[in-house]
């Protein structure tokens, strides 16, 4: 009997995550970029739940998603995650103990912040997100699938301090980690920033050069829950000015006139990221 196509073609090996520096972690531009992970306060009750969700994105991208609002705490759990997988073959589970976790986070460690991180890992699992990005020479990537395959738990008589975790990533999503497709983040300068300086830390991270941008596209795109954009535009200013003094920034200026915003990246941030 003959065979099926299907099943004299090898399967296809999916790409590894690229390897950076401990002191980094690894998003997609498309990611970084966009209002995917948006800049609500901590502090906010309960979160929205989006079926299909336009995601703001800059030109060249389109994104949708579906599942539970997104905020920056969320980001950072994902990318420590992504930093654990990048050591793992492709579609590998990832493990790790759920103390060092929270202490990469800087997460208290009491029983919420172990349920705190359950819960974010089921929203990452839980979510479908849909993007096509368009790269240089007409290059095109499309990703559809969870941000994370699937992640779970087992703990011992030792209690939650050393349980013991196990996430999966979704093989696919290394294909959006070509050279030109993500940027690196200094986790550290990450980690001393509230929620709008560290998407906007993200954001800058993904341009060398960053070109001008008119302060509503900014609001835009990190999603920003407050509306007023007066009020918001004098938030962009203290945030803006958080990035300057860690040093990522070396200047940094919403312009009154033109109301555009322009910064110049630091030369040794440049250099070592």
């Amino acid at each position: 009997m003959s065979k099926s196509i299907l099943e004299l073609t090898p399967a296809p090996i999916p790409p590894s995550l690229p390897i950076w520096p401990n002191s980094q972690r690894g998003l997609p531009n498309a990611i970084a970029r966009s209002a995917l992970f948006n800049t609500a306060s901590l502090r906010k009750g309960e979160r929205d739940r989006y079926w299909q969700r336009e995601v703001p994105t800059p030109q060249g991208t389109r994104m949708t998603y579906t599942g539970e609002e997104l905020r920056q705490d969320d980001e950072d759990v994902y990318l420590q995650t992504l930093h654990l997988a990048r050591l793992e073959g492709p579609g590998n589970e990832v493990p790790f103990i759920a103390h060092s976790m929270l202490n990469e986070l800087g997460w208290t460690m009491n029983s919420k912040s172990y349920e705190r991180l359950s819960d974010t890992l089921y929203r990452l699992t839980a979510a479908t997100v849909s993007f096509t990005v368009s790269g240089p020479g007409g290059m095109r990537e499309s990703y559809t699938g969870s941000l994370l395959r699937s992640f779970m738990w087992r703990e011992g008589a030792d209690g939650p301090a050393l349980r013991y975790w196990r996430v999966a990533i979704e093989p696919t999503l290394a294909t959006l980690f070509d050279p030109a497709y993500y940027s690196r983040i200094v986790w550290d300068a990450r980690m001393e920033l509230p929620p709008l300086a560290k998407w906007l830390h993200s954001y800058y991270s993904t341009h060398t050069s960053p070109h001008p941008i008119r302060v509503a596209t900014l609001h835009k795109l990190c999603s920003s829950d407050t509306r007023d954009l007066k009020k918001w535009r004098f938030m962009l200013r203290k945030a803006l000015a958080l990035l300057v003094e860690s040093g990522f920034l070396l200047n940094a200026q919403v312009e009154e006139k033109s109301d555009l915003v322009v910064v110049e990246r630091a030369a040794e941030r440049r250099r070592l990221e």
